[in-house]
């Protein structure tokens, strides 16, 4: 998986995206998605967060 397609995954799993919605749609594995961490999707939430597009 590349830096921008983990970028975008990271950013799915910060909006609560379903895993399998985001494996058919970014063709990417469990292993790619499991390659991030919940810190990594703390803070993107929290980046998402204080720019107001998340609650």
């Amino acid at each position: 998986m590349n830096e921008q397609t983990k970028r975008q995954v990271l950013k799915a799993l910060a909006y609560d995206t379903d895993r399998e919605k985001i494996k058919a749609v970014m063709r990417v594995s469990d292993e790619d998605i499991n390659s991030i961490t919940d810190e990594e999707i703390k803070a993107e939430k929290d980046y998402y967060r204080e720019m107001g597009y998340i609650e």
